[in-house]
């Protein structure tokens, strides 16, 4: 892999810088201080241990896989700040308590994240204050949790799908979750509600051969990345699309509270010192927060909902998105920061699942 000297349009800044997540406090030894072993720990310990010490702001997420790590528990929170996770293992069972630090962040994570299927698992989460004001032992929650359930990857069974590390249905194939924003029901009612067409989910997955990728947003461990297709087409439609954003971000209104709805298309600033607005759909709202999708690097970002300009005028949606999503033919992407890297390769075909998603066989350069 490859960086260039400089962007190729300086203009270009990525819409969502990636939100820091925190490390855990614990070390090794204080986890395995905290982990439970099947000869060592009853119910009634089980449940002191559960119901000691609880916070606030924590959610609770079971039926977890044993060996999990609480980085990666961090990173299925990653869009709802995240600030520290407690990972609790008893016999064959694991589940954790995450810190999110507001009420909002926690009624956005279980209202996303509950129900979806990670690693073969389908997650049960809870809001901890609600189910000790309701008078319901927290131990019941583990009693709740399903038995290990297979996915095949090609079932829509699961009404959504988390970033999460593969699991091997044999030893030589793994089976990765396509990320929710990637999907193409969501893909397509993003579409049809900021650009009025579907058209280009159907023209981006004709792109075959050889080509130059800058990647926008990756997923740690996962094949699945977001990238723009360097194409002398697709740099003069970048310039002109930002250099307009620019122009007329200043006298843009912000959005008010009965405008912002979900499915709403508008522009949002991302953290950084330039700052820049670019083009977003709102994916959910909660109370004076919501979920947006960035439709020009791919990044999903919690904001507040008063941070958000209006964005109505069709002239800024002409330009289909900048960026589409691919796939790894061979290999996964590491855990460290690849905004603005070159690819060089080929696309070979498609995701099995999602035909939109073009698998990419990188090439010896990189």
């Amino acid at each position: 892999m490859t960086r260039p000297a400089m962007n190729p349009n300086p203009g270009l800044k990525k819409p969502l810088e990636k939100i820091e997540m925190a490390k855990p406090e614990s070390s090794n030894g204080q986890l395995a201080s905290r982990a439970f072993s099947p000869e060592g720990a009853s119910n009634n310990k089980l449940e002191t241990k559960k119901t000691a010490g609880l916070k606030k702001n924590e959610v609770y997420i079971g039926n977890l896989p044993s060996d999990i790590t609480e980085d990666q528990i961090m990173q299925l929170f990653a869009a709802f700040e995240p600030v520290t996770v407690r990972r609790i293992v008893s016999g064959l069972k694991c589940f954790a308590f995450v810190d999110v630090g507001n009420p909002q962040n926690m009624t956005l994570a279980v209202s996303h994240i509950n129900n979806t299927i990670y690693c073969g698992r389908r997650l049960i989460v809870r809001d901890l204050v609600k189910s000790r004001s309701g008078d319901r032992p927290l131990e019941l929650l583990d009693q709740e949790l399903p038995p290990l359930e297979k996915v095949d990857k090609d079932s829509d069974k699961a009404p959504r799908a988390v970033p999460c590390p593969g699991r091997s249905r044999d030893r030589s194939e793994t089976i990765y979750a396509v990320p929710l924003e990637m999907r193409s029901l969501l893909q397509v009612e993003m579409l049809s509600s900021c650009f009025k067409t579907t058209e280009w989910i159907v023209e981006s997955a004709r792109v075959r051969g050889e080509v130059g990728l800058m990647v926008m947003e990756t997923f740690p461990q996962m094949p699945f990345f977001w990238a723009m297709n360097l194409t002398p087409e697709t740099y003069i439609k970048m310039c002109q699309l930002f250099n307009a954003l620019s122009v007329v971000t200043q006298d843009q209104p912000f959005l008010t509270k009965a405008e912002v709805q979900r499915g709403r298309r508008c522009m949002a600033e991302y953290p950084g010192e330039s700052g820049d607005w670019n083009r977003c759909w709102i994916v959910d709202v909660v109370e004076n927060k919501v979920v947006l999708l960035y439709v020009d690097s791919g990044n999903t970002a919690c904001v507040p909902a008063a941070a958000l300009k209006s964005l109505d005028n069709d002239e800024f949606w002409d330009v289909p998105p900048l960026v589409q999503p691919f796939v790894l033919h061979q290999g996964v992407l590491g855990n460290q920061k690849m905004d603005g890297t070159i690819l060089k390769g080929t696309v070979i075909g498609c995701h099995e699942a999602e035909p939109h998603i073009l698998k990419f066989s990188q090439s010896d350069d990189n």
